[in-house]
């Protein structure tokens, strides 16, 4: 028996999985912490330790914690803007996480919510922090932009979310789909 075997582990899907997390729900959540310090004052001060270059691993394990839970809270709402909304006529057959439990499909299954799904949280949950970041961001420096930059601006923004979402909508149909396919056979 082998020494990888004996864990338990397989490492690559550990490595995979936790990446998946990491796209998925943290890297939004520190854009959504950083979005919502702009709006909040005292969420600036609490992570600011945090963010000091002799920072120790209390105010590290918060900015990570509270990341995640930001992170959460924002997947929520991608799940009901995304999911529920933009991509509504998109969904898995009915059964279809039964269906995945036959002929060993629930790897592939795996492989494309590594593939796609997690890449939709990413964009989505992007999406949604910039909406909540941009507009304070732009009212506290609208006195350093004149009116053309300014309009330059929000049209650049505007275009940089319609790509977030177009491609957060993309990938979500192509893990449909795939799942789909999968099931199907």
């Amino acid at each position: 028996m082998s020494e990888k075997e004996g864990q338990g582990i397989d490492v690559k899907e550990l490595s995979s999985t936790s990446f998946g997390y990491v796209i998925g729900f943290l890297l939004p959540g520190l854009l959504g912490l950083y979005a919502l310090a702009y709006w909040f004052p005292d969420i600036r001060s609490l992570l600011e330790p945090a963010a000091s270059k002799d920072a120790t691993i209390g105010p590290s394990f918060l900015l990570l914690l509270s990341a995640l839970t930001v992170g959460l809270l924002t997947s929520a709402m991608r799940f009901f803007v995304f999911e529920k909304w933009l991509c509504k006529e998109h969904s898995f057959q009915k059964d279809m996480f039964k269906e995945l439990a036959k002929e060993q499909k629930l790897p592939a299954f795996k492989a494309v919510v590594d593939e796609h799904y997690r890449y939709h949280q990413f964009y989505g949950g992007c999406a949604i922090a910039f909406i909540v970041l941009f507009p304070k961001w732009l009212w506290g420096n609208w006195h350093f932009f004149h009116c053309p930059v300014r309009f330059i601006l929000i049209a650049i923004f505007a275009l940089f979310e319609w790509l977030l979402v177009v491609t957060a909508k993309d990938a979500f149909i192509r893990y449909v789909d795939r799942g789909n396919s999968i099931v199907q056979g």
